[in-house]
């Protein structure tokens, strides 16, 4: 079957996605150094999301593939304490190595993962594979963040980055009073 448009964007999104990842790992030095030791250690990230693969059977239609919810990267982690993304195509060489370190993500449906996101909640994640990479994987997913508004600062100036965190602030606790009542009406949480 062909490929889904969203796997096809993959070879585009992923290392832009890595580029932002290692972005905040580097910005966490100790993030970087827990990694270090496990340089030349391979992590498969894969996901699933089940309310996706439930969509109408018109969408499935026009786009005629085999487990569209499902999907899978491998990244290496570099001497610098860094990830480097391994394309599907050199993942299957025989000179590639073995995955360390396997994650299973189960994603909710969009609106409830925004939901979760905003509660500050993260998906569901299977960790497989070596201990000790697994312990730093956790520890990453556990502590390691962005600090947005002083990347926004070093760019824009304090100001602007303060404003623009008071208004995301502001969204954030309007989204999280809101939410669907049953029967599909709008209703808010006081």
């Amino acid at each position: 079957m062909a490929p889904h448009p969203i796997h096809l964007l993959a070879e585009y999104a992923a290392p832009r996605l890595l580029l932002l990842f290692n972005h905040v790992l580097s910005s966490e030095p100790v993030a970087s150094a827990k990694l270090q030791a496990h340089a030349g250690k391979c992590i498969d990230l894969s996901w699933d999301a089940p309310a996706l693969a439930r969509l109408p059977g018109v969408l499935t239609a026009l786009v005629p593939v085999q487990n569209w919810a499902q999907g899978h990267w491998r990244f290496l982690v570099t001497p610098a304490g860094l990830l480097e993304w391994v394309p599907d195509s050199a993942a299957g060489a025989a000179d590639a190595p073995e995955a360390g370190l396997k994650l299973a993500v189960t994603l909710d449906d969009p609106l409830t993962a925004a939901r979760r996101a905003l509660r500050g909640e993260r998906p569901d994640v299977k960790i497989e594979g070596d201990v000790a990479l697994a312990e730093v994987a956790a520890w990453l997913l556990k502590n390691l963040r962005w600090d947005m508004q002083d990347d926004v600062a070093r760019w824009m100036g304090h100001t602007p980055a303060e404003m623009l965190r008071v208004a995301g602030a502001r969204l954030r606790d309007a989204l999280q009073r809101w939410r669907p009542a049953p029967g599909g009406a709008q209703a808010s949480r006081n």
